[in-house]
């Protein structure tokens, strides 16, 4: 069991590290969730706008 569980950290982390831009999609993940619930409610351009601003954020921050 424990050798399991130190496989699925291993590759988690080997995951983790080669995406590289992990700042940039953490602060950016509320702009897009909050991005998908509001086009369910309002008019896509709303929804779509503020996904935009989370897909901006994670392109300018460079680490």
């Amino acid at each position: 069991m424990s050798t399991k569980l130190l496989q699925i950290l291993f590759i988690s982390f080997i995951s983790i590290s080669i995406q590289g831009c992990i700042v940039g999609t953490v602060v950016s993940a509320p702009f897009k969730v909050v991005g998908a619930v509001v086009n369910t409610v309002t008019p896509d351009v709303v929804g779509d706008s503020i996904s935009g601003t989370g897909e901006i954020i994670d392109a300018v921050i460079p680490f």
